[in-house]
């Protein structure tokens, strides 16, 4: 099929239409549309008629008609819409409380009625007038949105450019002017001389079209006219050197060729003439011939990474201390960590995303329940139930099949206590982790044989052995500036500061037992380190206002132990200490008394600031640990913006449970949302072995061994970069090497002018690797601004081991929402070969 047929507006709507005709009547209902209550929690209830127009793949409805408001319907594009779902039981507790429902419905108002529909981080928060109607609409909008994205996947770049045209075409005539054209080419990033637009443009007008007495083209010709702008100049000069028999196509010879020098693939007659069957568009296939468009959408295949990489492929059978896991700091906030709100929603992105370690800090609620909240704060607080019933229990397992860890921050009763213990039992029942562990245990177990499980992280009591209760409450934040902000994780969560600023502490019975049975020391205080770690661009570090801080449970005192016994359940204390297995929490208190003490079972949990410490005095101690023990790392308690750290370097030694603010986007979160794309995004990576065999000595400095890696990578293009808040960016590239100490590099391209269209660099760097099993390869596209700071574009990371050979494109994620940026790639090459280490 020709490319002008592919692209056509109506091709495009039969191809939805053509997957929809199994809901035809249902389409025409949808078209015929309904009224529905549309929402906001702030300023009430609007009543507003909603209908589907399948022709232009949009939902409309009527705004308001009061005088100076735009009358004309508003519409929402099928293809923006990213979820239409059920209200979140904290918007419906909100809007329930306000009463509305008793003045706007016949009925009182329930769940069934309510769904929204998200698009573009934005929601329209929907009520309909019956139960069935609801139903209705949500099921079939979400088939709808579905078959809409099956569609724009296939004709994912020519479908955008045609949205781009019905977009600028403001008259809706199907056709645009030269003027129009122009403001279209500035809003996709594209600057042209007025002089050769204007050649471009009349020599696309075949067909001569006027309206009001000026040339205008059709879509079919704006899609040559485009065709002819983006010329792929790097791509002629590789095309051209290997189509030698004919110089406007590629024999199959010849593309066996190119693809065993130049991509280190090997193929033969039958599958070269398979490739160009599959990717030429013209009757060029039929001769078995490979024109340049059919070259260009070949390269556009390939990628620089190993493609299997991007697959369930590595070992799930070793211990758990043996893998990367995807972890999430505050997992329920949306902001920062003062004032924002907590949603149930942010669980739920967290999870989709793939991660396996959320954070729950729980405190007494007013009605019985525990509640999620960042204690001493002005955040927002939901309810453990709708955390567990919305988020943890539907979800836990739809992006990964592997583990899940439930970090529990405890700050609860002994009734709240027996309460948490009764609702996790409850809810999430046989998806519970509850196999006891014992001091012969030499091994956690694998990723594989906890599939479909939940694991509680959180810290038992004790007792000392001269029968004093040990005051297991501690601060791991060793940033003493905001010890409001401690993780508290690893806290007992059978400790609440009570009313009176006692300290009440229950046992389980297991642990009265060994009370003199055993002797066991008190844990050392935090170290303390005054070292920072560099915040991205655009982020601030913000001090715990002092109110705040005053808050802090550190101001407690111990209750007799005898009075404590007697006011003890340990029979319902015991449930939630029977829930604690193989992620016990341990405080941190030095890698000599951890050799002798310390079990497989025990986690640690350790600020950015005392982690990077650790690392700088005693890094092969700190890989010694890892393989035996889990070890979580958090952001220091001044990050009260919820800005994140670079989390490759605690990976490079070898911390499990990196955790990050999931809801901050940036280059950091960037990194992580790409390196745990590696392995199928199962929120699991395999560390290298020499992070996890004891026996290989690591290397940790530049002295050592000079680098048996050789990566070379090109910088030769880039296709569609997004435009920043101004018109059209300057483009530059950056290339970072992160992981151990000895591969730290950084290389800058020049910057391109006034071009996110097709910018050209062909600039290369080249790094020796020493230890390029721990390496990451960070690519990151930079706009250059002269008056403020530079902005980031665009981002991808590769773990090095994961690189290979030849050219490819890299498509680009964006930095605050870790989604893929439709159509921005880089072309590129990469070189790479070993050397012999020389010592």
């Amino acid at each position: 099929m020709e490319v002008q047929q592919i692209i056509d507006a109506s091709d495009l709507v039969k191809g939805v239409q053509g997957r929809c005709t199994f809901m035809e009547s249902n389409i025409a209902t949808l078209a015929m549309g309904c009224q529905f209550w549309k929402v906001r929690s702030d300023r009430g209830w609007y009543l507003r008629r909603f209908w589907l127009d399948i022709e232009h793949l949009c939902l409309r409805y009527v705004p308001s008609q009061k005088p100076f408001w735009n009358t004309s319907p508003t519409r929402v594009d099928l293809t923006g819409i990213t979820e239409v779902r059920r209200w979140k039981s904290d918007f419906y507790q909100q809007i329930e409380k306000r009463g509305h429902s008793r003045r706007r419905l016949d009925s009182a108002l329930t769940n069934e009625l309510c769904f929204t529909i998200v698009f573009c981080q934005h929601e329209y928060n929907l009520i309909a007038l019956d139960e069935a109607t609801a139903e209705f609409w949500l099921t079939n909008l979400k088939k709808l949105v579905c078959i809409v994205r099956t569609v724009q996947h296939e004709n994912q770049y020519w479908m955008w450019l045609t949205l781009q045209f019905r977009k600028a075409d403001k008259d809706k005539i199907g056709a645009l002017s030269f003027v129009q054209v122009q403001d279209l080419l500035e809003r996709m990033n594209v600057k042209l001389s007025r002089k050769y637009a204007k050649e471009l443009f009349n020599d696309a007008n075949v067909n001569k079209n006027k309206q009001n007495g000026k040339q205008v083209l059709d879509c079919r010709e704006f899609v040559q006219f485009f065709r002819v702008l983006t010329k792929r100049n790097e791509l002629d000069e590789i095309f051209e050197k290997y189509a030698k028999t004919d110089s406007a196509a590629m024999t199959a010879e010849e593309l066996r060729i190119f693809l065993s020098q130049e991509q280190f693939i090997t193929v033969d007659a039958e599958q070269a003439n398979a490739l160009i069957s599959k990717h030429e568009v013209s009757t060029a296939k039929e001769e078995r011939l490979l024109t340049i468009a059919g070259f260009t959408s070949l390269m556009k295949s390939f990628g620089i990474a190993v493609e299997e990489h991007n697959t369930l492929f590595q070992d799930m059978n070793q211990p758990l201390t043996s893998y990367y896991i995807a972890s999430s700091h505050n997992t329920y906030l949306k902001g920062n960590q003062l004032t924002s709100k907590s949603s149930v929603q942010a669980y739920i992105r967290a999870l989709e995303q793939g991660c396996r370690c959320v954070e729950l800090d729980l405190w007494d609620g007013p009605a019985g329940d525990p509640i999620i909240y960042h204690g001493c704060t002005l955040t927002s607080e939901l309810r453990l139930t709708d955390v567990l019933n919305e988020a943890v229990k539907p979800y836990a397992f739809k992006a990964s099949p592997y583990p899940l860890i439930l970090s529990l921050e405890c700050h609860l009763s002994n009734k709240q206590t027996k309460r948490l213990a009764f609702l996790l039992k409850d809810i999430l029942g046989d998806m519970l982790y509850t196999t006891p562990v014992d001091d012969s245990m030499e091994m956690l177990p694998s990723p594989e044989a906890l599939k479909n499980k939940i694991i509680i992280k959180a810290k038992k009591p004790y007792v000392t052995n001269d029968s004093e209760l040990e005051e297991n409450y501690s601060s791991d934040d060793d940033d003493g500036r905001n010890s409001s902000d401690n993780d508290n994780s690893d806290e007992s969560p059978f400790q609440k500061k009570t009313p009176n600023n006692t300290v009440s502490v229950t046992m389980s019975g297991s642990d009265l037992v060994q009370e003199h049975k055993a002797e066991q020391s008190h844990l050392s205080n935090a170290v303390h380190n005054s070292g920072d770690i560099p915040v991205i661009a655009g982020t601030k570090e913000i001090q715990m206002p002092s109110q705040i801080m005053e808050q802090d449970l550190s101001n407690t005192k111990k209750g007799s132990h005898q009075d404590l016994v007697e006011t003890m359940d340990l029979e319902d204390i015991s449930c939630l200490s029977d829930l604690i297995n193989i992620c016990e929490g341990k405080k941190f208190s030095g890698f000599h008394q951890n050799l002798t003490t310390s079990r497989c079972y025990h986690i640690s949990s350790l600020s950015e600031k005392k982690a990077k410490k650790l690392i700088r005095g005693e890094r092969s101690a700190f890989i010694q640990h890892t393989n035996n023990q889990l070890v979580r790392i958090y952001p220091k308690g001044s990050r009260t913006d919820s800005s994140n750290y670079d989390p490759a370097q605690f990976w490079s030694s070898g911390c499990q449970i990196v955790a990050l603010n999931y809801q901050t986007g940036g280059l950091y979160k960037a990194i992580n949302n790409a390196f745990f794309q590696f392995n199928g995004n199962c929120g699991y990576v395999l560390k290298p072995a020499i992070l996890r065999n004891p026996e290989i000595v690591e290397t940790s400095g530049k002295d050592e061994m000079r680098g048996n890696r050789i990566v070379r990578v090109q910088i030769i293009a880039g296709q569609n970069l997004p435009k920043t808040e101004k018109n059209v960016i300057d483009p530059y590239v950056t290339i970072q090497i992160v992981g151990h100490p000895a591969d730290q590099y950084k290389f800058k391209t020049k910057h391109v002018e006034n071009n996110g269209f097709n910018p050209c660099w062909k600039e290369t760097a080249e790094f020796r690797l020493t230890v390029p099993e721990l390496d990451i390869l960070v690519i990151a596209v930079m706009d250059k601004d002269t008056m403020t700071e530079n902005d980031l574009v665009g981002v991808r990371v590769f773990p090095v081991k994961s690189l290979k050979s030849g050219y490819g494109h890299i498509c680009l994620m964006c930095p605050a929402e870790g989604n893929l940026i439709p159509c921005a790639t880089l072309f590129v090459h990469v070189s790479i070969h070993e050397e012999t280490p020389v010592k």
